[in-house]
C-alpha cells in the first residue's frame, strides 16, 4: 500500500476537518477548518484572539494540529520543528466557504497552492471585502487538477453555500470520495445525488454526520428538514401579521435564501436593511435589491469600514433611521447581534413584532451570546419565530447515501456521534495520530 490517510480534524466535533492524502510523491488536504479542543472552546467570546499569534497560540492549547509542513513559519513560534517544508507537492482543496472548513487557511504556507469551485471563491472573495473572512488566494476549480499521482474531482453538493463541494480523490490504491457537508432536501438535492452517483463505489468514503449528534426528543416524529419554500412562506407570515417592524436574522453566505429573503420582504412592499458587513458581501456578490444603513444609524466601526471597502460607487441603497421611523412597517431589520443595545435604536410599536430566525446569529442555544440575547428580544417585546433549515443531511438521508454509495469502507466524521452511523458496510471511526490504508487497516508507524 502506498496511500496514506491521516484525520487532522473534525473527530467527534462538528467541523474543524481536514483529511490527508498522501503517497511518497504528493499530499493532498480537503478542507483546513478551524479545531476546536472540545468542549467549551477556549477562544469562545468574551476571549480576542491575539492577531499576530493566533497560530501559535492554537497550537499551544491544542486548538490546532500538529500538521508538518503546511504551516506558514512566519506564524510559527521559532524553532518550530513544523516550519521545516515537505519536499512532495502539496495542495489544499477547500469544500465550501464556511468557518469550520476554511477558518485555518490563513495558517497555510504561502507557497502550498488552493483550490475551491468557483463559487467558493466568489464568496471567499467578498467576506475578505466584507471583512468577514481572511485574504486568501484561491484557484477556481474547473477541471480535476493532479498532485503527483493523485488527482482530485470537485463535485458540487446541496447545502447552505453556494459553491459548496464533495471530492474525490484519485490514488494509486482506489479512490476516496469526501462529502463535504451536504444535503438532499434543499430545491430537490439534485447535485447532491448526482454526487452519490458520481462516487459509487468508491474504495473509502469519508462523510459528515452532523444531524446524527443529537436525539429528537421523546416521541417526536422522524426529523423532516423544510424546503426553502416552507421556509419563504414562514417569513412571510410573520411578516404579514406585524403592523410594525419585523427584525430577520439571516445567514448572508447563504446567498440563495438571501436573494429569496430580500424578494419576499420587497414582496410586501418592506426593505430589508442589512449591517453594513452583510450587505458589502451581498452586494459584491451579485445580490439584487440589498439595503443598508446611511449614516444617521450608528454603526460598529467594521460595517462602516466594510461599505467604505466597497466603493462609493456601488449601487447600495442606504436607508436612514428617520425614514424607519416614520414608517416601521415598511422595514425589516437585520440587527447586529455584537451590538445588542443597538436596538434600542429601533421603533416599537407594542404589537406583534417578530425576531425571524433563518439561521443567522446567534446560531442557536449552544452560542456563549445567545441567552442573553433572548432575554434582550423578550424585554423589547420581539417574539421569536423559527424559520430555518437545516444545511446537513438528516440522519435517514445519510444512512440511504451510504447504502447507494456501498463504498468499501465509510469513515463517519464532523459529529459528535459518528458511531450513530450504522450501516452494513464497513465502517472506520478513525483516531488522531493513526495513519490508515484506503481499506481501513492502519498502517504501521
Amino acid at each position: 500500500m502506498s496511500v496514506a490517510v491521516e484525520f487532522f480534524g473534525g473527530l467527534r466535533v462538528i467541523g474543524s476537518s481536514k483529511i490527508m492524502i498522501s503517497t511518497e510523491r504528493a499530499r493532498v488536504l480537503l478542507d483546513m477548518g478551524l479545531d476546536i479542543p472540545g468542549e467549551p472552546d477556549l477562544f469562545r467570546p468574551p476571549v480576542a484572539e491575539r492577531t499576530a499569534y493566533r497560530l501559535r497560540d492554537r497550537l499551544a492549547v491544542g486548538a490546532a494540529p500538529p500538521m508538518p509542513g503546511l504551516y506558514d513559519p512566519d506564524q510559527l513560534a521559532p524553532g518550530s520543528p513544523l516550519a521545516a517544508p515537505d519536499r512532495r507537492p502539496t495542495a489544499i482543496f477547500l469544500s465550501h466557504a464556511h468557518l469550520d472548513h476554511d477558518g485555518a487557511l490563513a495558517f497555510a504556507r504561502p507557497e502550498i497552492p488552493l483550490h475551491a469551485h468557483p463559487d467558493t471563491v466568489a464568496i471567499e472573495a467578498a467576506a475578505a471585502v466584507a471583512g468577514t473572512g481572511a485574504e486568501l488566494d484561491l484557484t477556481a476549480m474547473t477541471a480535476p487538477v493532479a498532485v503527483g499521482d493523485l488527482r482530485v474531482e470537485a463535485l458540487p453538493v446541496d447545502h447552505d453555500v453556494p459553491g459548496a463541494c464533495g471530492f474525490l480523490v484519485h490514488t494509486p490504491d482506489g479512490t476516496l470520495a469526501y462529502t463535504g457537508d451536504l444535503n438532499f432536501h434543499r430545491d430537490g438535492g439534485l447535485r447532491s445525488a448526482e454526487f452519490v452517483r458520481a462516487v459509487a463505489g468508491t474504495t473509502m468514503l469519508v462523510t459528515e454526520t452532523t444531524t446524527l449528534s443529537f436525539d429528537p426528543p421523546p416521541g417526536a416524529a422522524p426529523y423532516e428538514p423544510r424546503s426553502e419554500s416552507a421556509v419563504l412562506q414562514v417569513v412571510a407570515q410573520a411578516l404579514d401579521a406585524a403592523p410594525g417592524i419585523a427584525l430577520l436574522s439571516a445567514y448572508e453566505r447563504d446567498v440563495e435564501r438571501a436573494q429569496r429573503l430580500i424578494d419576499v420582504v420587497r414582496g410586501r412592499g418592506r426593505t430589508l436593511v442589512w449591517p453594513g458587513q452583510q450587505a458589502t458581501l451581498l452586494h459584491h456578490v451579485g445580490l439584487r435589491g440589498v439595503a443598508t444603513w446611511d449614516a444617521s444609524r450608528p454603526q460598529r466601526p467594521v460595517h462602516l469600514e466594510a461599505v467604505r471597502r466597497l466603493g462609493a460607487a456601488a449601487d447600495l441603497r442606504r436607508v436612514s433611521l428617520a425614514a424607519v421611523e416614520a414608517t416601521p412597517s415598511a422595514f425589516v431589520v437585520q440587527p447586529d447581534v455584537d451590538d445588542t443595545p443597538a436596538l434600542l435604536d429601533l421603533p416599537r410599536d407594542g404589537g406583534f413584532q417578530p425576531f425571524v430566525h433563518s439561521q443567522g446569529e446567534p446560531l442557536g442555544p449552544f452560542m456563549a451570546n445567545w441567552a442573553g440575547w433572548i432575554e434582550w428580544l423578550a424585554q423589547l417585546g420581539f417574539t421569536f419565530v423559527a424559520a430555518g433549515s437545516s444545511g446537513h443531511a438528516t440522519g435517514a438521508a445519510l444512512h440511504k447515501m451510504v447504502m447507494d454509495v456501498h463504498p468499501g469502507v465509510v469513515v463517519p466524521i464532523h459529529g459528535f456521534r459518528p458511531e450513530a452511523l450504522v450501516v452494513d458496510v464497513p465502517t472506520l471511526l478513525p483516531e488522531y495520530g493513526v495513519r490508515y490504508a484506503l481499506d481501513g487497516t492502519p498502517l504501521p508507524v
